[in-house]
Parts: structure tokens; sequence; C-alpha cells
């Protein structure tokens, strides 16, 4: 039955590539002269880099931070899903996660934030479809270029920018 729920629950689930790409987001304002104004929002936008242009150092600890075994996994960490799944079991709620970064990329394109079990099986159907598409670098690369880091920041560039006025290579 668990395989019929997750049938059912995930049906007319599909990646759509095109949400795994930023795209530069902007918007022209002007005032009652018709003067555009500049720098209203300036790092309100969507900026991509390639990730051969990141400093090893940033891929690296994101990695460490995110999912340690990113590389040697299919997109899920049965290790860390097993834990989290007893650890909120004991506490009754969903506080623990155990998302990869495929899984968080999934997330942050195709779904919504909330913690329930029907957007987990989507997850799941998502990013397995995601690690059959895209090498490990790809998806490295659309998540960094996705995640939000405050301030109106998506992705590693806008933040470089804003947090320490430097380029995503020289961090």
């Amino acid at each position: 039955t668990a395989s019929l729920t997750f049938n059912f629950v995930t049906i007319n689930v599909n990646l759509d590539e095109k949400k795994l790409y930023s795209h530069k987001l902007s918007a022209q304002i002007y005032d009652k002269n018709d003067n555009e104004v500049k720098n209203v929002l300036p790092t309100s936008y969507r900026e991509t880099v390639d990730i051969s242009k990141l400093s090893p150092y940033v891929k690296q600890a994101f990695i460490d931070v995110e999912d340690r075994r990113f590389f040697s996994h299919k997109g899920f960490d049965t290790k860390r899903m097993l834990k989290a799944a007893y650890k909120n079991l004991l506490s009754r709620s969903f506080k623990e996660g155990a998302s990869t970064i495929s899984q968080q990329l999934i997330k942050n394109t195709h779904l919504t934030h909330e913690k329930t079990i029907k957007r987990k099986l989507k997850e799941l159907k998502l990013t397995a479809q995601l690690e059959k598409r895209f090498n490990k670098k790809e998806i490295l690369e659309k998540y960094l270029n996705t995640i939000y880091f405050g301030h109106s920041c998506f992705g590693i560039k806008a933040a470089a920018k804003f947090y320490f006025d430097k380029s995503p290579a020289e961090l």
C-alpha cells in the first residue's frame, strides 16, 4: 500500500527543468516625469555563475555543511533520513530534516516549504528525476545559483557581491 500511496500522491508530479534555472529579474521604475529610477533594488535579482568560476573552497564549504555524502549518493542520504525519522518519531514532530542538496534544490524550485508527508513524497520523486537528468556538478551549480541568502540575494553571485563586495571566484 505504500507504493500505491506514493503513486497516487505523485501521479502528476514531473520535473520542470525551466524552474532549475535562475533568470535575471528586473523591474524598471519611473518617476512622475518618466525618468527611470536607478538602483532601487540593486540585489533583488538572480544572477547565475558557472560552477567552474567558483572557488573550490566555496563548493566544498556547501557540501561539508549541507550534504557531506553529496557525491556518493543518488539524491538521497538514507543514513540521514533514518536518523531524522527516528528523532522525529521520538519528538512526535517534524523538527529534524535530512534533505540533500538535490532535495533542497527541488524543494526551493518546485515545491512549498510545508512540512508534510505529501510534499516529501513529491520531493522524492522529483529528486530521483533530477538525479537521472543531471550530473552532480550541474546539480551543485543549479543549487548555488538558486539558493536564497537573505537581503533579496538569490544565488551565490548576488550574495558574494552584497555581503563581501567580491565576485564568487574571489570568495
